[in-house]
Formats: C-alpha cells, sequence, structure tokens
C-alpha cells in the first residue's frame, strides 16, 4: 500500500483538489442560481449543460489526447475551467451559464480520463484493486467536504467563485511537476446501443434511469435543499450525506450482490428507495435529524445502483469485453443525466420541492418494475462475476483499473 501512495500521490493529490472544486461548485451554483431568480425550469436547463458537456468530453477527450498528450490536454482544460467557473460571477445570465456549463462539463470528464488513465498506467494486476479502492474514496469523499467549503462565504458574493478557480489551478502543480511519464491512451471501443440492449436488457434501461436519478441528486440536490429554506450549513450537510453514504454502502451491497441473483438485490434497493423518498418526503417536516438518516439510508440504496447494474451485464461477458461494454454503459448514463434535471425541475414546479423526491421515487418505482418483468424472461447466469465497488463518473479508461478484467499487464 504504501508503495502505490508513493507512486501515485502527486495524482491523487491534484485529483482531490478537482474534486474540492467540483463539489464546491455544483452546489454553489445551484444556490446561485435560486439567489438570482431564475425560474426551477431555468435552473434545470443550465445544470443540464454540465451532463451535455461531460457526454460530449466523454468524446473528443481521447481523441484529444492521442494528439497532443495527457499532460498538454490536462492543462489546458485546468485553465479553462478555472476561467469558466470565474465567468459566471460577471454575466448573470441563463443562457452563458447554459454554455459556461457545457465547457465545464468537457473539462471534467477530461479530468476524470486523465486521470484514470494515468493511474492505471501506474497500476499492476495486483495493485489495480487497491488504486480503483482508494480512488473511489477520494472521488466520494473530497467531492462531499467541497460542500463544506460553501460556508466560508456568503454564496451571493463573488469569492467562492474565485476559491474554485484556484483550486482548479493548484490541482495543475502536482501533475505538471510530476517525473513520471505519461501513459500511452487507448481508447476503447464501444458496442452498439443495439447490442447493449439484447446483451442486457435490464442493464441498459437501468443505465437510463441511474443517469436520470444521479444527476438529479448531485444536479439539483442543492435546488431541493434551497427550495426547503435549508440554512447554507444544513445543505452542506444534506450534499456531504449523499456522497459519503453512497460510498459507504458500496461494500455491504457488494457483498450482497455476490450471494444472490443481482437482479434481486436491483430490485430490492429501488423499492427501498422507492420507500424511502416518500418518507425523506414526510419526515422533511417533522425533524432534521431523522430527515438526515433516512436521507443517508436513501443515498446508500441509490448510488450503487451504478456498480450494481455493471456487475450485472458484467455476468454474461468474458472478461476481455467488459472494458468496451462499460463504454457504451457510460454513454447511456450520459444519455439519461441529461434529462434528469429537466425533469427534476418540472416535477418541482408543479408540485413544489417536494415534487424532487416525487420524480426520483417514479424512477426507481419504473426500474423495479422492469426488473420485475425481466425476472421472468430470463434465467439467472450459471457463471457470475464479481461486484467491484466503483465512482458514480468512472469512465472506460477507470474501468480498466478493475481487477477481474484481462489486461496485457506484468
Amino acid at each position: 500500500m504504501l508503495n502505490i501512495v508513493k507512486n501515485t500521490w502527486a495524482l491523487f493529490f491534484g485529483f482531490s483538489l478537482i474534486c474540492l472544486g467540483h463539489g464546491l461548485q455544483g452546489t454553489l451554483l445551484g444556490i446561485r442560481s435560486k439567489v438570482e431568480g431564475f425560474s426551477l425550469g431555468s435552473i434545470g436547463f443550465i445544470i443540464t449543460g454540465y451532463f451535455v458537456g461531460y457526454l460530449i468530453g466523454s468524446l473528443l477527450i481521447p481523441l484529444l489526447l492521442k494528439r497532443v498528450g495527457h499532460i498538454r490536454v490536462f492543462a489546458a482544460l485546468a485553465s479553462i475551467a478555472s476561467v469558466a467557473i470565474l465567468i459566471h460571477s460577471l454575466f448573470i445570465n441563463v443562457q452563458i451559464w447554459f454554455l459556461i456549463r457545457i465547457i465545464t462539463g468537457i473539462c471534467f470528464a477530461g479530468f476524470f480520463i486523465i486521470t484514470e488513465s494515468w493511474l492505471n498506467d501506474k497500476s499492476e494486476n495486483k495493485t489495480r484493486g487497491k488504486i480503483l479502492s482508494i480512488y473511489l474514496i477520494i472521488t466520494f469523499l473530497f467531492t462531499g467536504l467541497g460542500n463544506f467549503l460553501l460556508n466560508l462565504s456568503d454564496p451571493k458574493n463573488y469569492d467562492l467563485f474565485i476559491l474554485i478557480s484556484i483550486l482548479l489551478s493548484m490541482a495543475l502543480i502536482p501533475i505538471l511537476l510530476s517525473i513520471s511519464s505519461a501513459p500511452e491512451f487507448i481508447h476503447p471501443k464501444r458496442i452498439t446501443i443495439k447490442e447493449l440492449y439484447q446483451l442486457s436488457p435490464l442493464g441498459l434501461v437501468s443505465g437510463l434511469l441511474i443517469g436520470l436519478a444521479h444527476s438529479s441528486v448531485f444536479g439539483y440536490g442543492a435546488v431541493y435543499a434551497i427550495s426547503k429554506n435549508l440554512s447554507t450549513i444544513n445543505i452542506s450537510i444534506f450534499m456531504f450525506i449523499i456522497s459519503f453514504f453512497g460510498a459507504l454502502f458500496q461494500w455491504p451491497i457488494g457483498y450482497i450482490s455476490d450471494k444472490i441473483d443481482r437482479r434481486i438485490l436491483l430490485i430490492i434497493v429501488n423499492i427501498l428507495a422507492a420507500i424511502l423518498s416518500l418518507m425523506i418526503i414526510g419526515f422533511s417536516y417533522i425533524s432534521i435529524i431523522i430527515f438526515y438518516i433516512i436521507l443517508a439510508c436513501y443515498s446508500g440504496m441509490c448510488l450503487p445502483m451504478y456498480s450494481l447494474a455493471i456487475a450485472h451485464i458484467n455476468d454474461f461477458l468474458n472478461k476481455n469485453e467488459i472494458v468496451s461494454v462499460a463504454s457504451s454503459f457510460a454513454l447511456v448514463v450520459g444519455i439519461g443525466a441529461i434529462f434528469g434535471p429537466i425533469f427534476s425541475s418540472f416535477f418541482m414546479e408543479y408540485i413544489g420541492p417536494d415534487g424532487f423526491f416525487v420524480h426520483l421515487f417514479l424512477i426507481h418505482i419504473i426500474l423495479s418494475i422492469f426488473g420485475i418483468y425481466r425476472l421472468s424472461q430470463r434465467d439467472k447466469p450459471k457463471i457470475e462475476s464479481q461486484y467491484v465497488p466503483l465512482p458514480r463518473n468512472i469512465t472506460p479508461a477507470g474501468m480498466e483499473m478493475n481487477p477481474k478484467i484481462d489486461l496485457d499487464k506484468n
């Protein structure tokens, strides 16, 4: 473990700063949008821009990496992202903020792809699993901690935009000063969406609905929290609970999923998430403590769904097919993610703040029903893969750190 830390600390340090800035800016923009008086529909439109950009970036960045290399692309993206966040404070306009969020989404897709491919290059077969675990913990923990930076200044001021810019700029330093050479990037092939559906109908539908749910939770969660009149510190706690407990529940969910039919577990966690969604609505008016406890349980059901769906799809694959299929699955999740904030804004517009969890309730119910239907259409796989905890934003480059796949590494 010490050798792993020694060889990767610079990357993890830079990535931690990126996650801090990522966690802060997503929540800050949700709050600031409300402060500026944007309508819920406009806020959903703005937040969707990030996921549009992330999808574009996942397709565009690999081409740039092949052309000019990791270090130059990372430096360019960090500079662009650092400037982009400052533009939010200069132009208070829905259309401009939407375009900036697209740019930001492209940049962060690049950050994740570059970091993951670099970490994968530094790993060996016996260390890939440990590096992936460290990466998952840092992703969720520092993204969650970034929300507490909200309390350093009033979100109505410009200070927090400047802080995000500083964090993104500082993330450059360990990468640029690293003495290790940049890896050669090989963009994995994708199978078509039609082929993914033929391989696993439940996997494809899960990808779309998981994208809807996760983009709503992380993209629109702060808007829900401020609409419920939570204080800045309570908004920070709200978003941290989602990240922290979403990561914490990965391991028990994974242990159970390796013991029973994963489809049954996917149905169970969605039914529980649906029930908890309704409980959150009720207890949000009664007790903030109970509200947080139920929220922690909800995030523990909701966030591991990505890893659970991936593991279910992998049950039907050979080890050398996992990365290419994961690449297509990530594309499906990205398509679903684009619509999550828009649907959230629609439900909140017509129902009120509680419409946020009504929207999530419907997503989980639909996935539960489809999962029950698929149980009647297909037998349990005879040979199953093993569940591997994954960050929700992992790219195909990161999937290569999965210790359960075949790679030509010594």
